[in-house]
Order: C-alpha cells, then structure tokens, then sequence
C-alpha cells in the first residue's frame, strides 16, 4: 500500500467534507469498494500503466459518497458550488497547476447512484462511454492518472441508498514511497525511496534528514522517475526525511516530507524516597525509547508532601516531562509533611501600618500538603488566589489584573502552629498592605466555638471627626456566632445605609469582616476587626473602617466620606416574661431619650418612661413627641420624635447594649444624620 507523507497527513484534517480518518501508513477499503478497486486495476482494457490506491484520494471520495448520500443529491457539483478537483486541492493533494482553479471542474471523477452491488455499478459505468472513457483510461490524458480512491455509502434515508465515487488524479510532482510515514526503524540509516512526475520535467531528486541534532546536507538520489538513496545521520526520537526535485538550472518543483522514529531501547530507573508512588507506567525499572518524550507525576500519599526530583532530572514540580536519554534514573522525594499544625482557614484585615485604619480583609484556607486558596479584598476590589507553601512555610503568589499592575502576596506560615497565625504583605502597584490573619478550627462536633451567640453591636461616630462632614450618630449591628465559628454580621450605618456580611471568628477570637453597603456609590466599603474579650461593659469590640464614595444626587453627604467607627457590643438575652426586667436588662422606670446633631438647634434630653411592654414615652406629653419601642427577641430599638419649631418627624434606629443596660442609634435630619441613647434615670 502507498504510504503517506506527513504533509498529506496534515492536509486530511483540512477536508471539509471528510467524516472519516484514513490510517497514516495504509487504506482499507469497504469490501463494495474493493470490488469496483478489482474491477478498476485488473480490467485487461485499462489504459495506465500501473495504479496507486492514494489515501488522500481515497479519503475524498468516500467523503463525497457520503455527503450526497447525507445531503440528498447527486451531482458531480455539490450544494456548495464545488467538484472533486476543488476538494482534492482542499485536501492538500497537488493537481497540476494547468488546470487551473475552477471550483466547479471535474478531471477526475465518475459516480453512480441506485445500484445496490459493485457489479451492477460496474456495468452501468462500462455501458457509459464517458465514465467508461474515464475509468479505463481510454485517452492520454486520463492515462496519466494513475492513483485512485474509491468511495461507497449507503443511507436507507436518502433518495438513491446507494451511492459509488471513483476518483483518480495524476501522481503528485514528488512522492516518498519508503520508509512509511511514521516508520519505526532501529538504525540511524535508512533506505528511502520514491516517485517523482515525469511530467515534471524533474532533472535531479534531492534529500536529507531534519531532527533534534540539525539539518543534514541534501544528498542526491539515484534516479530520478522512480528514485532511491540512503538517509543518514537519523538521531534517536522523530526524524523528518525531506525530498525535493529540481529541474535542470537546480529551480525547486516541489517537495513532500515523511516522518519516522528512530528508535533505540534504553533502560529508565524511577525511585521512590518516602511515602508517595509515581506514575505506574514508570514506576522501577522499564525499557524506554532514547528521545521519546515522557511525563511523569508524583503522587504523595496522605500525611506527606512530595519535595522534589533528583537524579537525572532535578524538579520542584510533581510533573516532568523530559526526552529520554541512555540509562537515565530518577528519584521522587516525599517526605512527612509539615502542614498539619497549619492546616485550615485564616482570616484577618489588611493595614497600612501600626495604627491606621484597616484596607481591607484577607481570607486563606490551607490544607495538610500545604495548598492553599483564598482572597483578599482591597477596598471594592477583590482577587482570588492559590498556591503552595515550600517546605518553610513560605509562599509568593502573583495574581494578573488585566490592564494593570498585577496584586502581589507574599505570606509566612508558623510551622510550629504556636502562633496560630499567617503573617505577609500584599502590595497592588499603588500601596503595600500587611497582615496577619487568624487560624479558626472550631468544630461544632468537638470544640464549639466559645463566641457563639447573640451579640448586639454599636457602630460609633468617630470622636475625631465632629462636625457635619460625616455622621454623628451610631450604626448598629446585629452580630450571630454560630457554633462553628462562622459569624454574620447585619444592621445599619449611621446614615441609615443598610449591610450584611458573613466572616469566620479565629481561635484568637478575632473577627474580620468586609461588605459593600446595600445601595451606597460605587466604591464604598466598610471592613475592620472585632475581637471577643468579656468586660465590665462590653464582650466584643473593634475598629470598622467606613468609606462612602462621592455621589452628587445623595441627599445626604454627597460629598462622601472616610471614617473610623469605634465599635463595642455585648451578648444579648431576650428577657423572661417572668423576670420583670427589660430589654436594657433594667425594671420599668424614667430613663433619658437623647438627641444631637442631625440639623438639631441644639441636643435634647427628654425624660420618658419605660415600660414593662418595652415601651418608652414621654414623661409629660406634647412636643418632642417621643416615641420609642424595644424589640425585647432582638434588642433593637426603632421610634420617633419630631423636630423643634416644626412638624418635621424624624425616625429613630438604634440597638441595647446590655452591659451597659443603655441603647444607642441615629437619626436623619435634612441633610445629616444626628445620634441618639436612651440611658435609665432622669
């Protein structure tokens, strides 16, 4: 059979309309299309003087077999307008360049529908002076179409069923016929043969060899029709033969390729040092091919982390691919890994340094090999990240940010897991963060979490930005642990912009958090750290970081603001209906409604009663109107009053902080948001 070069190859996958993939090295044909191949090349009347099943051409007529059986036609021109001239071009086949580009020609094909065996197909060819003319050869120009392809559907669907194609085209202007495409040879020389067109007018017949080492020299074959010679120089791996054929003044015709591996047994030993195993392929000692390419993974085994090959190959990566080389030996290192005591997830803020305000969060999980995955967020901005810790405990991540300068992350690990903590920077072109987030690993099943409950939460003003810039009043928050230490955090800021957010409390009884307020411009932020320590007067408290970006149509602020919220809060109780105390953790009695700042004149005390319903009212009724109203299951406060010299009612937001038995909240004026607290007595 006629092999194939590795450029005819290639041209296959280009065919449009071929369904099927014709072997590299040989075809074989369809028992219908070998019967038609029988009558073809054995009639006694064939006018060539030899033929060649050629498997390009083979490919295509088995392609237009089927898609005038698939598209329903028949027709020499397909529904695209082309013939088998253009499709044995498309298929990298070179026709001579005298027929020149007509989409539509046919030199070289006869087809046949509706008969459903070869020698009926036959017959009805042989009583068809022009297919008869074709197929046998029966003037010059078809004698010299000498290679050929035959092609057979049937579809039950179609109009005809039957569909039979034969092609033929003259044999290409050069042709290696040995070695095969994809030959396998043992030796680093080897005998190459082949055709070249007389048509051609080829004077000389040229080759050489192309691989790992570099390009020979071309070497010229004996004869020239039908040529041959012998390659030499092959190296181990894939080796390209190239021919050429040349006219008489040395003007290249044209050229062909063909692949072949030289190959040469050699021994590769793989090792194994601790608990791990490689790619079993591999594994110990096998038989491989000198300048094959071979990749191989290492695998560690549970409780250990694999750190390196040594030996003929030296690699941190658990895979290698590398071209084998004579006696070659590796080894896969793994050793016990030292990840355990860091193993799962920290979270922890960002700073700019000692005192500033927090930039933003960070989160890590790792696991006991020592990867890990996480994200930080800076600002409004987040990034996803992952990773592996080298055997100190060190990592650097880059993280790409497309149109700008990448985020990068250096981190520590404590290998000892004394600290409990992962220490680092994270730098985004403009500024350099430092962290150091937290280990949290408590399990409901074994160590519930010793935060978990219900805390309520005062976000305060910050004491150093009076005036009417920001607000003055106090954000509140409704903060859950639950027994695994996962915590949501919900409320209100001081302007009366709701936020959610979800975080982890640490084993050092730190919680991170960071959100984007429901609503707020583009660009606002809020994010800090609250830390659980049980006081005379709170259970937890911290620092928030609020940023409002600008926004010209807020009614309130709209020229934004950056603040630092001091924030406090402490486990909240609903009281037993029996206990005869309130939500404040107080009997019913006088306590002071306060008001300030929120466009207020000057600040309010108002004496107000409470009541065993968790009502507050005015001691002596009429103007301000208090009116206040505690949630005794949650502990939040909501009211009114209304403003001064006008009819102006204002609503009041607010939460109890039970060890201070005193609630604390805001209010909207016109343009600013005041504050206010209600506190026991008169």
């Amino acid at each position: 059979m006629n092999p194939l070069s590795l450029r005819r190859i290639a041209a296959l996958f280009a065919l449009v309309l071929i369904a099927i993939v014709t072997p590299a090295s040989a075809v074989t044909l369809q028992p219908q299309e070998q019967a038609i191949a029988n009558d073809l090349v054995t009639n006694p009347n064939q006018g060539r003087p030899y033929m060649v099943l050629d498997p390009i051409i083979e490919a295509v007529a088995r392609a237009r077999a089927k898609d005038m059986a698939v598209r329903n036609y028949f027709s020499h021109v397909n529904p695209d307008g082309v013939a088998a001239n253009y499709l044995l071009a498309q298929a990298g086949y070179q026709l001579p360049s005298w027929w020149g580009n007509d989409p539509t020609a046919n030199y070289v094909e006869s087809i046949a529908a509706g008969y459903s065996s070869p020698s009926d197909t036959w017959t009805q060819w042989m009583d068809s002076p022009p297919h008869k003319e074709h197929l046998l050869a029966q003037n010059s120009f078809f004698a010299t179409e000498t290679h050929y392809g035959v092609g057979y559907y049937y579809d039950p669907n179609s109009t005809y069923q039957y569909y039979w194609v034969v092609i033929t085209a003259p044999p290409e202007p050069v042709e290696i016929m040995t070695p095969e495409a994809g030959a396998v040879v043992t030796g680093s020389a080897v005998t190459v043969a082949g055709l070249a067109d007389a048509s051609t007018s080829a004077a000389t017949v040229q080759f050489r060899v192309e691989n790992t080492t570099g390009t020979s020299d071309y070497q010229t074959a004996t004869g020239i029709a039908s040529w041959s010679g012998t390659a030499v120089g092959l190296a181990p791996g894939r080796n390209v033969i190239r021919a050429q054929s040349l006219d008489g003044s040395g003007n290249l015709i044209a050229q062909t390729v063909c692949g072949v591996d030289y190959i040469v047994p050699t021994t590769l030993s793989v090792i194994v040092s601790g608990s791990g195993v490689v790619t079993p392929a591999y594994a110990g000692v096998t038989t491989q091919h000198e300048g094959s390419t071979v990749s191989i993974r290492a695998y560690p085994k549970p409780g250990s982390i694999f750190t390196g090959w040594t030996g003929s190959v030296v690699s941190a990566n658990p895979l290698i691919t590398f071209s084998v080389q004579a006696s070659m030996s590796l080894q896969a290192n793994f050793e016990p890994t030292p990840f355990i005591p860091v193993a799962g997830p920290y979270y922890g803020i960002l700073t700019t340094g000692s005192g500033a305000p927090p930039s933003g969060v960070l989160r890590i999980t790792v696991t006991t090999e020592g990867v890990f995955t996480g994200r930080v967020v800076i600002g409004d901005a987040g990034y996803s990240f992952s990773g592996m810790l080298d055997p100190t405990g060190a990592a650097t991540v880059t993280i790409p940010i497309p149109g700008q300068a990448p985020v990068m992350l250096t981190l520590q690990a404590d290998l000892t897991g004394t600290s409990g903590q992962m220490t680092g920077t994270v730098t985004d072109g403009a500024q350099e963060y430092g962290f150091g987030v937290s280990q949290a690993t408590d399990n409901p099943y074994t160590a519930i979490a010793p935060q978990a409950g219900r805390y309520t939460m005062v976000l305060g003003a910050n004491p150093n930005a009076t005036g009417t810039s920001t607000p003055q009043g106090s954000g509140y928050a409704i903060l859950m642990v639950y027994n695994n230490g996962e915590a949501t955090v919900a409320g209100c800021l001081a302007d009366g912009t709701p936020y959610s957010a979800l975080g982890h409390v640490a084993n050092d009884g730190t919680l991170a958090i960071f959100c984007v307020p429901f609503g707020a411009p583009a660009g606002s932020y809020l994010t800090g750290l609250f830390t659980f320590e049980s006081t005379n007067v709170s259970d937890v408290d911290g620092t928030l970081s609020w940023t409002r970006a600008p926004s010209a149509s807020a009614a309130f602020y709209p020229a934004g603001f950056a603040t630092v919220l001091p924030c406090v809060g402490s486990r909240y109780t609903a009281p037993a209906p029996s206990s005869g105390l309130q939500a404040m953790d107080v009997t019913p009695g006088t306590a002071t409604a306060a008001f300030g700042a929120g466009n207020l004149p000057q600040p309010l005390d108002v004496p107000v009663t409470i009541s065993q319903s968790d009502r507050a009212t005015m001691v002596t009724p009429g103007a301000p109107n208090v009116s206040l109203v505690i949630n005794p299951l949650f502990g939040t406060v909501t009211g009114s009053f209304v403003m001064p010299d006008s009819n102006l009612i204002r609503t009041v937001r607010g939460v109890v902080i039970q060890k201070q038995q005193t609630a604390y909240g805001y209010f909207r004026g016109i343009n600013q948001c005041g504050y206010f607290s209600l506190a026991p007595g008169a």
